[in-house]
């Protein structure tokens, strides 16, 4: 029955009340504290501790400029066992890695590994680029206002402030309150300069006048004591003093290459002695497979003069081996000089793997390697496959172009200039002529559209008032950056080349964009990653497995994986 007194309804629930607080207040002063204190006791957290325990020590980035990813299941045989073997072996390997802008070279390769961008971000659209205002090319590592640290007065003009974007290593850099040590290792100055970063440490690259590492003032002042002592050994002279001849068992591997030699005659030999232009000019050894010894070599010293991977914090270190890109360009893609070039390099791989074995141990190391780039195929393999082939001459297709628009809007320099497939026109002439812009670079790109060789064509208005989320349009957007990039983007069929403005004037064919990419180090989970992963995964992986931010200039995300 209900109750129908409120005197004793009010007394019921003052009684209530005074319960549950002598409750609570007895929960506070004696269970809880008693609760925790057997937890700090049995050595148990209830908090989640952020930081892996298992974070590795060194980060280790190995860039083998121009590798295709067919190089390895082409000489898998020819490997030893502790190379590259070794890392797919014990590592992971993404079957699928590419780049995923269209034009690919070696500046915009380093910048979107280490950035974990496009081109369209970090800005690093080519090797080099045309600048509107000064009428004047721009190298992508190109900077002034530095120095020479060593080596000769030009080549010490390199710094990365051409790069839009930061890399994981100033990211490492900030997030361990500068603790955390970058370095850099190449022959080739651009993959040096552009792989660390604003806060790099330093960045060393090879001079060929004086065939000693050196880095800029960008960097430091004054060369360290232990690259001095490095650099006196005069390693160099000894390695040129050589007759480069295959290795011993050349008979088994070369098979894979279509030159024909005689029987019992060698492939090739060269004596480096006799090519050598003068006593004092080292850039030779950029051509043979010594050059990346000597790149290894530097940077075992480096590690161990600096103390990298000893410290509290992360450690990181980028090694480019351009020697065999080199080779491949001089000789042959498929040639027997860059296979056994990359049999030697198989042999300094192991080697390198075995220091790391000995002064870190495999499990406080994240090692990772890829390419800036791949490689065409040859020419024979081309012709054999009937694809139809063909050289572009940008001179010649520059010339009709000029003459096109001369007739169509009058006489004047409508075209400034072109560098790597892109067209910049002179705009302020198009605007004093009051031309709409949108106008005259389409009717200049369906012109070009007409050049033998040129698949397609995309113009900057296209680029910067659409979006591509796939195919041919997606992958030049990617590279595209309205700063830097031409009016009118060209993209050419397969199989064909591009002359280039160099010394031979050698047409260059469209490099390929998929390329190895292996994980290797003690959290690294052994198999195979067959999904299509980008090269832009690479640095948010990295920033993942070290637990350090990310950034909103990210285009990939963490490969997870490859992890334990």
């Amino acid at each position: 029955m209900k109750n129908l007194n409120p005197g004793n309804n009010r007394q019921t629930r003052l009684s209530a009340l005074l319960s549950r607080m002598a409750t609570a207040l007895l929960l506070n002063i004696f269970i809880f504290p008693l609760f925790y204190a057997t937890y700090a006791f049995c050595g148990e957290k209830p908090a989640i501790n952020p930081v892996p325990d298992d974070k590795p020590r060194l980060v280790v980035g190995i860039v083998v400029e121009k590798m295709r990813y067919d190089y390895l299941t082409r000489m898998w045989d020819r490997f030893g066992e502790n190379g590259f073997r070794r890392l797919v072996n014990e590592g992971t390997l993404c079957r699928n890695a590419s780049f995923e802008y269209l034009h690919n070279q070696t500046s915009p390769g380093y910048a979107t590994i280490f950035t974990g961008a496009n081109p369209s971000e970090h800005g690093i659209i080519s090797n080099r680029w045309y600048r509107r205002l000064q009428g004047t090319i721009q190298e992508s590592d190109h900077d002034e206002s530095s120095g020479a640290v060593g080596g000769t007065y030009l080549n010490g003009k390199r710094s990365p402030v051409n790069l839009m974007s930061e890399t994981v290593g100033d990211i490492l850099r900030k997030a361990s309150d500068f603790r955390s040590r970058v370095y850099t290792v190449s022959m080739n100055p651009a993959g040096a300069v552009l792989s660390g970063g604003f806060s790099a440490n330093a960045a060393w690259w090879f001079d060929s006048n004086s065939g000693q590492w050196m880095t800029s003032t960008y960097y430091i002042e004054s060369l360290p004591g232990w690259v001095e002592e490095f650099n006196e050994k005069r390693l160099p002279e000894r390695y040129l003093d050589r007759v480069w001849k295959p290795l011993p068992a050349y008979g088994e591997y070369f098979s894979l290459n279509s030159k024909k030699t005689d029987s019992g005659s060698l492939p090739f030999e060269h004596d480096l002695r006799s090519m050598r232009r003068r006593g004092d000019d080292y850039s030779l050894l950029k051509y043979t497979p010594f050059g990346d010894t000597y790149t290894r070599d530097f940077s075992i010293s480096l590690i161990l003069n600096e103390n990298l991977g000893k410290g509290r914090d992360a450690d990181m270190i980028v090694i480019g081996f351009s020697g065999v890109a080199e080779i491949g360009g001089k000789h042959g893609v498929f040639s027997p000089e860059l296979q056994d070039a990359y049999l030697r390099l198989d042999s300094e791989i192991a080697h390198f793997l075995e220091f790391i074995d000995k002064n870190f141990g495999r499990e406080n190391v994240l090692l990772f390697l890829t390419s800036d780039q791949g490689a065409a195929y040859p020419d024979d393999y081309v012709s054999a496959s009937r694809i139809p082939t063909g050289t572009f001459s940008q001179g010649a297709a520059m010339g009709l172009l000029r003459s096109y628009l001369n007739a169509t809007y009058g006489e004047g320099e409508w075209v400034l200039g072109y560098h790597s497939r892109q067209v910049y026109l002179n705009r302020l002439l198009i605007e004093d002529s009051n031309i709409p812009l949108a106008e005259i670079q389409t009717k200049a790109a369906s012109f070009l559209d007409q050049v033998s060789g040129v698949s397609g064509t995309f113009t900057s208005q296209m680029l910067t008032g659409n979006y591509y989320s796939s195919g041919p349009g997606s992958a030049v957007q990617k590279g595209f950056n309205p700063k830097r990039s031409g009016d009118i983007i060209i993209s050419l069929r397969p199989g064909w080349k591009e002359r280039s403005v160099t010394e031979d004037n050698t047409a260059q064919p469209v490099s390929d964009s998929h390329v190895p990419l292996i994980w290797y180090g003690g959290r690294i989970n052994p198999g195979v990653v067959e999904r299509p992963v980008g090269i832009t995964d690479i640095a948010p992986t990295i920033s993942f497995m070290l637990n350090i931010p990310f950034t909103n200039r990210f285009s990939g995300q963490p490969i997870k994986e490859i992890t334990r």
